[in-house]
C-alpha cells in the first residue's frame, strides 16, 4: 500500500488514530468535570504525530476499531498523556473547563472529519485509476 501514496496513508492513518485518542481523553475529562482532584488530560497532537511516524517508518498497522473487527487496538506507540492545567483551577482541584473542553472536543472532531476525508479522496483517485485503466 505504501508504494503507491508513499507515506501519506500511513501518517493520515496514525493522525487519525492519535485524533481518536484524543477525542477519549476530552470525553473522559467532560465525564470528569465534577470529579474533585481530577486533573485535565491531552496529548500533544503534533508531537505524538511526529514520534509515531518515526517510529512506524512506513508501516501500516491494522487498527480495531470494533469487536467484530480484524486487526489490533493499540497500535500507536507510547503515546505520552499530559496533565493539563487550566487557568480556573476550581476549589476542589478540579482542572477542567467545560467549556474549553467542548471547543477542544469540536475542534477534534472537525480534524478527524477532515483526515477522514482527505483518505477518502486518496482512495478514490485509486478507485478511478482502476476504473479507467482499462478502457
Amino acid at each position: 500500500m505504501s508504494n503507491l501514496f508513499g507515506k501519506t496513508i500511513t501518517i493520515l492513518q496514525t493522525a487519525m488514530d492519535l485524533r481518536y485518542m484524543k477525542h477519549k481523553l476530552i470525553t473522559s475529562n467532560i465525564a470528569n468535570a465534577e470529579t474533585p482532584g481530577y486533573k485535565a488530560k491531552d496529548i500533544r497532537f503534533e508531537v505524538e504525530l511526529k514520534k509515531e511516524v518515526e517510529q512506524r517508518k512506513g508501516s501500516i498497522v491494522p487498527v480495531k476499531t470494533h469487536p467484530l473487527h480484524m486487526g489490533e487496538r493499540g497500535a500507536l506507540g507510547s503515546v505520552t498523556v499530559i496533565e493539563r492545567g487550566s487557568a480556573t483551577k476550581g476549589l476542589d482541584g478540579n482542572t477542567v473547563n467545560i467549556d474549553e473542553e467542548i471547543v477542544r472536543l469540536s475542534e477534534n472532531a472537525t480534524m478527524y472529519s477532515m483526515l477522514a476525508k482527505l483518505i477518502k479522496h486518496k482512495f478514490s483517485h485509486l478507485m478511478t485509476a482502476i476504473k479507467e485503466g482499462g478502457k
